[in-house]
């Protein structure tokens, strides 16, 4: 039976303290004759302490039972009273009758197996019986730790010495292990380093453990253990080391590793890397000296937003990697760009995206702290520079390979703006305008506006003002920023209107010539036509800029409807109706040049209901606030 199902039972067997010690006195010193009856002759001489096939198969089962009974010895042994029973009744016939002959090994030679199978370890031999050799002496190394203690160890130093040696010599020969081995090596190295915690004993055990963990081409299993034991090691490390600081160097250099194996891990083990990713984060929120420096040479690799292992792991990995960035000691440039480029790539969510913005947030000199933080960990030009790539969602490179592009599904133009649109895919468009949202909360966050609105400005002039093609999310994503900063103080150049100007036009000349059937880009209609009337409404200027470009004579008669119907949803609109009637003369004379250009023909519904709203809405300056919105 499992021992959940021992210690659940009603009935009376082994459920009790009281019960167990009885048949522990009943049962052992039958498996102590049997062990006996198993071991190497007395009188022979001890050679290697071989034996029999059969006898290693006795050997083993005694082993196993008696583990088993100190297992279940452990559910009972709240006070350690079981443990100082069972040494004082058993330690002598163990020591005498266990660890005479230790370490075991099997007299047969196996010459069928591949060389490279246990390569010098001369016990760990399997043969074809199935008996594991080395786990038979672990096994009992298991059993004899566990009756020593701190208190015990002068009285135990020389059978504790011989199962230190093997253990050590064991960890070290290069043997290929399978993790049932490992578990237990490292349960019986556990014990043992806590039996004598002084640095003088644990370093070779570490350093032991560290050479197996060296090996390649350990399997999974086997890798997961020799990691939780390190980190095991590492958390009660830390703990002492708050008062003593003496930290293991082996320790602090398998620590320093942990960054490069998750690079060059990638996607080959996402299981392992969640592993690696977790005592990563663990030592970097403890500000472990040797895992951050370690991180930040790693971190360009790791962030890579084409390979990286950021881009390659599931969600989960990403947001832990996410959140690593808080702790990097540093953040130049070169690792801004490609957070960046991580953020608008669309490899991992939005809401991550947002969350990585938070985060250089709150590591810049706008986050607001009271206290001093890290001295220059992002600089400020740095992270303008960061924030600005990421508004406008496509690499200088992206941006200049779009110009080549002419022509239906993938652009939209008029002859009324020399901006043309790229349009871009609907998760790529949603993506871009949700990371927008986020990068817009973040400069609207800088103390001073201005400033922080004319280095927008600059740089919008820098790199998309004379661009011919600029992509939908783009240009949505640059008036949202716009209607975002903008205040009394601000200042716009007169380049960045008329860009503004023609950016506007082209977007709504979009929405407005958007086939309904076109699910995809019907989507983007509220989030584009609402920046749009928003800048229109904040810049008056803008507005008379757009509206100056409409000449109707430069365009095809199949635009003028739609020139038609934007005018007349423009002076419907309520936020839009006091700018309209200033700009009064100027819609007139588009509403006379449409009607020149279609005089002698018969007048056609929509040029009715533009002289309807013009005669409605400004021809008579009407007051109030007419409807809030236009519906197109």
């Amino acid at each position: 039976r499992s021992l959940a199902s021992v210690m659940d039972s009603a009935e009376k067997g082994l459920s009790s303290a009281e019960n167990l010690k009885g048949f522990i006195e009943i049962i052992i010193p039958l498996l102590i004759e049997c062990w006996i009856e198993a071991s190497p002759a007395q009188s022979a001489p001890i050679l290697g302490n071989l034996l029999e096939s059969e006898s290693q198969q006795l050997m083993q089962q005694v082993l196993s039972i008696i583990h088993l009974l100190w297992k279940l010895t452990k559910r009972h042994d709240e006070t350690y009273k079981m443990e100082l029973w069972l040494r004082m009744n058993y330690l002598v016939d163990f020591k005498h009758h266990f660890m005479r002959h230790f370490p075991y090994s099997l007299q047969e030679t196996v010459k069928h197996k591949k060389k490279d199978s246990c390569k010098g370890n001369k016990y760990c031999m399997t043969p074809s019986n199935s008996v594991d050799h080395l786990l038979l002496n672990l096994t009992l190394c298991d059993i004899m730790v566990s009756l020593a203690s701190t208190s015990t160890l002068q009285m135990d130093s020389s059978w504790l010495d011989m199962i230190r040696k093997f253990v050590t010599d064991t960890l070290q020969d290069g043997s290929k292990l399978n993790s049932k081995q490992v578990n237990r090596l490292l349960g019986v190295t556990w014990r043992l380093m806590q039996i004598q915690q002084n640095k003088v004993a644990t370093e070779p055990l570490i350093k032991a453990v560290y050479t197996l963990y060296q090996q390649r081409n350990l399997l999974f299993p086997v890798r997961t253990l020799l990691l939780k034991f390190f980190s095991r090691v590492y958390q009660k490390e830390d703990l002492r080391t708050q008062r003593i600081r003496s930290r293991s160097k082996v320790l602090s250099r398998w620590l320093a590793g942990l960054p490069q194996q998750l690079a060059l891990l990638g996607l080959r083990n996402p299981e392992l890397s969640n592993q690696l990713i977790d005592i990563i984060h663990s030592a970097a929120s403890r500000s472990n000296k040797e895992l951050l420096q370690s991180l930040q040479a790693t971190a360009a690799r790791i962030y890579d937003p084409l390979d990286g292992t950021l881009v390659l792991l599931p969600a989960e990995a990403q947001r832990r990697l996410v959140q690593l960035v808080y702790f990097l000691p540093c953040l130049p440039a070169s690792l801004l760009a490609c957070l960046s480029r991580c953020c608008i790539m669309g490899r991992m969510s939005s809401e991550l995206a947002a969350t990585l913005i938070g985060i250089l947030h709150m590591r810049s000199s706008f986050a607001g702290w009271k206290c001093q933080v890290q001295d220059n960990s992002v600089n400020d030009v740095d992270y303008f520079s960061f924030l600005f790539s990421t508004l406008i969602g496509f690499s200088r490179e992206e941006l200049t390979s779009l110009q080549g592009i002419r022509g239906k599904p993938h652009i939209s133009q008029t002859q009324l703006s020399p901006v043309r649109l790229y349009l871009t895919d609907l998760d790529q468009f949603l993506h871009h305008w949700a990371v927008t949202e986020m990068i817009c909360h973040s400069l609207s966050t800088v103390p001073s506006q201005s400033q922080c609105f004319d280095i927008l400005q600059t740089g919008i002039c820098k790199y998309l003002v004379g661009l011919v093609v600029i992509p939908d999310s783009t240009a949505g994503s640059v008036l949202c920023a716009i209607n975002k900063l903008l205040d009394q103080a601000c200042i716009l150049s007169e380049n960045l209107h008329k860009f503004l100007a023609s950016c506007c036009y082209s977007l709504l000349y979009f929405l407005l010539t958007l086939d309904k059937e076109d699910a995809e880009h019907v989507q983007k209609r509220d989030m584009l036509w609402g920046s749009c009337i928003s800048a229109l409404a904040l810049l008056p200027r803008l507005l008379r800029l757009m509206l100056q470009s409409l000449q109707v004579s430069r365009i095809c008669r199949e635009e003028l409807p739609v020139v038609a119907q934007l005018l007349r949803l423009l002076m419907q609109h309520g936020q839009l109706r006091s700018h309209m009637i200033t700009n009064e003369f100027l819609v007139q004379q588009i509403i006379k040049d449409i009607m020149t250009l279609k005089s002698g023909e018969v007048q056609e519904q929509w040029l009715t209901d533009l002289h309807y709203c013009f005669n409605i809405y400004l021809a008579s300056h009407p007051q109030g606030p007419g409807p809030v919105n236009a519906v197109y």
